[in-house]
């Protein structure tokens, strides 16, 4: 009997090197958790510096009901401001604060993942007040270690646990079917991985050379839409597209023919995934 196996798309894999990174970045480089920081990371959104201060730990040990409900809605409410007009809206210098942990701008926040984070924090107040004991900070892995008791024994309900399984997934456990096992998303890297400057992939002077037309007209380099078609342009010119190839789709998938007489497929999915990790590589924090 034949089996067969199917591989995820180019976007599952895009997705998973995003969140891989993210939560990479935030478990391993940060010693200690906000409850807070916990709470946006475990609901997909980025913690930036405004969500990260703890509070004042003043000598008065006690705490009032709900209170990490209520400093994290007070920070919520900080975004919003009050406008000329009288109208109530978050200023575009504070949108820097609804970063998704995928790279998605959140609308507003009212969405989803801040509903989440807000869950979070009412089941982490509970705590809290049944053990009398309000830490300002602690360890990632005793963070998501309670989050995921809760969701086993089922006392708590995500509009969208992935994020939590992206940090489960850092243990070898991941439940949630968009998060693919590790072994997959590197298998990927190695097919994908292009370098810095494109010198491992097999048109790299065509890629290196359409991203300098685009930055030359002020253009991203790593944009699909921006770099795709020109290299096209330049392989259409050298006449190295073998347009009557089987597997020619225009605009998608080019059978290249190399200097050596080799045939080499160019697909636009795989190299709009290429591009995203080079840039994720570029922008990351050094």
């Amino acid at each position: 009997m034949v089996t067969t196996t199917t591989l995820p798309g180019s976007e599952a894999i895009d997705f998973n090197l995003k969140v891989d990174h993210a939560a990479k970045l935030y478990y391993y480089d940060f010693g200690k958790w906000t409850p807070i920081m916990g709470a946006l990371l475990l609901s997909g959104i980025v913690p930036t510096e405004y969500w990260t201060n703890a509070p004042d730990d003043s000598e008065n040990s006690e705490r009032p009901p709900s209170f990490w409900v209520k400093q994290f809605e007070e920070l919520v409410q900080g975004l919003w401001k009050i406008d000329e007009a009288g109208e109530e809206s978050i200023p575009e210098s504070n949108l820097k604060h609804l970063r998704g942990l995928d790279g998605e701008m959140l609308a507003t926040t009212g969405s989803t993942r801040f509903l989440d984070a807000r869950r979070v924090l009412k089941h982490w107040d509970t705590k809290c007040e049944d053990e009398n004991e309000y830490l300002l900070e602690l360890d990632p892995v005793v963070f998501v270690a309670w989050l995921e008791e809760l969701c086993w024994n089922e006392e708590i309900r995500f509009f969208d646990r992935i994020w939590l399984d992206a940090f489960l997934k850092l243990h070898g456990i991941a439940s949630n079917k968009a998060i693919l096992p590790t072994g997959i998303v590197e298998s990927f890297q190695k097919l994908t991985d292009i370098g810095d400057d494109g010198s491992w992939h097999p048109l790299a002077a065509d890629i290196v050379e359409a991203q300098r037309e685009a930055v030359s007209e002020g253009k991203d380099r790593y944009a699909i839409e921006v770099v795709f078609p020109r290299v096209i342009r330049i392989l259409l010119d050298r006449g190295a597209i073998d347009r009557l190839n089987k597997e020619y789709v225009p605009g998608k998938t080019l059978p290249v023919r190399m200097e050596d007489e080799s045939l080499y497929i160019l697909k636009r999915d795989s190299l709009r995934v290429q591009l995203n990790r080079l840039k994720a590589k570029h922008f990351a924090p050094r």
